[in-house]
């Protein structure tokens, strides 16, 4: 009998033994296409020995320093790299051990900025609904994913309020915006502004790409820097949600490069370490670290592991695979091979609604149905393929609802052409099960 409290107490977990490039084996000898990088994570792949002898070495000379009295080589090496890869806004990194507290951190970073400023009545931050940014109450209450939210909705901290949704690809909405003006999306997030007060706003958070509350949503042309125009115009902050999509996924080196947006704060995690140790982070634009720098001088927030050597080692040596093996542009062009692929089955398959994304980071639709409950026909696609040897990730959720048929299919940057043919074939017998299920 277990003595581990189980995320989901009543299901029967099979136990991992080990992994190699987008292969997984359980001790059983049953092997997996990791068809999701788990949750978006082991971006260059598993069992890396490179990443191993790093882990080692960095740890033979130091494994934990605290930051409140150190620096250390890796980290200042890692903030370094990500300086040169964020693009223009000369960066500066703070760094944490996962995507939940990349966000806790960004919403202080922000609220403090702003006290810097002589703004304190710049207290309220706004959020999307049917996003998700992490499982702590402050990320929880930033994130729109109604089923998260609900049970915890009594401890959520006040302040926090939520945009809806915008389209996707629409042309009324686009031509509003060649044409200067607001387009009705951006017209709703305005309403939302006004309603709350734009004096008091400290931040917006938003997501390129969605995630496990969106699947692979990408909102229209124009509407992501329309929204950063108008936080500027409002002096509220913007705050860009790569946890998920940075470091490469989208086939761009960050997600907001698609957009040439320049946000002021910019979370990350997950993909950073690629799974090889705990990291996360807070890209802060420079002007918000000078606020900092000329007014109280020190930032009221941090936690244990942040900046620890061992992560920021790891860290900086993901980011170099990922530049020598050129593994953004593979994601770029397997992505494009991937999109292709589930679009095949789209025509195959009539309950596929959609196929959306960018780079290896590709969203399924599914249609509703009248035999399972809401998002049960996600969530048994992802059962039957764990089934078949394949991993991919079901969704949650959409604005009005907490739960939503859609799937997040991202593999590894890795990942070959018979690789993605072992995945198609697999996919396809999951479907032509779920399709015989409902």
């Amino acid at each position: 009998m277990s003595s581990v409290f189980y995320r989901t107490p009543s299901r029967s977990y099979p136990t991992i033994s080990h992994g190699h490039g987008v292969w997984l084996w359980d001790t059983s000898g049953k092997q997996y296409l990791d068809g999701s990088s788990g949750a978006l994570v082991a971006n260059i792949g598993h069992g890396r020995q490179d990443i191993a002898e790093v882990l080692a070495d960095q740890s033979r000379r130091i494994a934990f320093a605290h930051t409140m009295r150190f620096t250390s080589e890796p980290q200042e090496a890692l903030a370094a790299l990500l300086r040169k890869k964020l693009g223009t806004g000369d960066y500066r990194t703070y760094f944490v051990s996962g995507g939940s507290e990349a966000t806790e951190t960004a919403i202080k970073m922000a609220r403090q900025y702003h006290l810097e400023q002589g703004q304190p009545e710049r207290r309220k931050i706004v959020g999307r609904w049917a996003s998700y940014h992490g499982n702590t109450l402050g990320a929880l209450a930033v994130s729109g994913h109604i089923a998260r939210r609900r049970p915890y909705d009594p401890l959520l901290p006040p302040g926090f309020g939520h945009i809806d949704v915008p389209r996707e690809d629409n042309p009324v909405c686009e031509q509003a915006l060649t044409n200067g003006q607001l387009c009705p999306c951006l017209n709703a997030v305005d309403a939302v502004f006004q309603q709350e007060g734009p004096h008091t706003i400290a931040a917006v958070f938003m997501e390129v790409v969605g995630g496990s509350a969106l699947s692979g949503f990408v909102p229209h042309r124009g509407y992501l820097p329309g929204l950063q125009r108008l936080c500027r115009d409002y002096g509220i902050l913007l705050v860009v949600d790569e946890v998920m999509t940075g470091c490469g996924r989208t086939g761009q080196w960050f997600a907001f490069h698609h957009e040439q947006l320049s946000p002021d704060l910019v979370t990350m995690a997950k993909g950073l370490a690629a799974g090889y140790a705990p990291l996360g982070a807070v890209a802060a634009r420079n002007h918000i670290w000078e606020a900092f720098r000329r007014g109280s001088g020190a930032f009221a927030h941090g936690f244990t592991y942040g900046g620890n050597p061992l992560s920021a080692a790891v860290g900086h040596r993901v980011l170099e695979i990922i530049e020598q093996a050129q593994l953004v542009e593979r994601a770029k062009h397997q992505g494009s091979a991937l999109h292709s692929l589930l679009n095949r089955l789209q025509q195959r398959f009539e309950f596929i609604q959609t196929v959306r994304g960018r780079g290896l980071m590709q969203g399924l639709v599914l249609a509703p149905t009248s035999e399972l409950p809401p998002g049960g026909r996600a969530a048994l696609l992802g059962q039957i393929a764990f089934e078949q040897g394949l991993i991919i990730y079901p969704g949650s959720g959409g604005q009005d609802s907490p739960v939503g048929d859609h799937i997040l299919i991202a593999p590894p940057f890795i990942i070959d052409d018979e690789e993605l043919e072992v995945l198609e074939k697999r996919l396809i017998v999951s479907l032509e099960r779920l399709s015989s299920m409902t």
